[in-house]
């Protein structure tokens, strides 16, 4: 990918349910776009780990998401969302 990064993020049923890419324009800020599938709802969780890495690195990068659980309750939701963030942050640190 040349210069830019691409992250893959899976858990449970790994598939691909959004993607979202995100660059620094030349003013600094972070920009994104994301194309979530239908019946998926992992895009703002994409979103937000494409800022966190482009914003880190001031790269382009591309971050797939697909994790999938049989009725998640709202803990286990935000469970998976705060060990997506800190596997990325630790991740960023590496690079």
């Amino acid at each position: 990918m040349g210069h830019d990064i691409v992250f893959l993020v899976t858990g449970g049923t790994a598939h691909i349910g959004s993607i979202a890419t995100a660059y620094v324009g030349g003013d600094g800020g972070v920009y994104t776009d994301v194309l979530t599938l239908p019946g998926h709802r992992e895009g703002e969780l994409a979103v937000d780990l494409a800022k966190m890495a482009a914003h880190s690195l001031g790269r382009t990068v591309a971050v797939l998401v697909g994790i999938h659980l049989e009725q998640p309750s709202r803990q286990d939701i935000e469970d998976i969302v705060a060990e997506a963030k800190r596997k990325m942050k630790d991740r960023l640190e590496q690079i």
